[in-house]
């Protein structure tokens, strides 16, 4: 698995990026509701990253990002099977 953000910075690019490959492959639900779910996910994150400069503690923080990371992922194993279909 490859790393698609390190922090809730990164979400703008890849947000963008996951945004343009579920318009191509067409309106799906399913998809979309994936996509707000890792999106909220990201807000979390944000508020975690505040927290954890303040008190110095970053291992939730890096647990919430690879939980992330894997749930980007598994959006992009899902569009790929979408357009296969298409």
């Amino acid at each position: 698995m490859n790393v698609a953000i390190n922090n809730s910075l990164d979400w703008n690019s890849e947000m963008y990026r996951l945004q343009l490959q579920i318009m191509n492959v067409g309106y799906n639900r399913d998809l979309q509701k994936l996509f707000n779910n890792i999106s909220k996910m990201v807000d979390g994150l944000s508020k975690m990253e505040v927290d954890a400069r303040r008190t110095h503690k970053y291992s939730y923080v890096e647990t919430k990002v690879l939980q992330i990371n894997e749930a980007i992922d598994h959006l992009e194993k899902l569009l790929l099977m979408a357009k296969l279909m298409l």
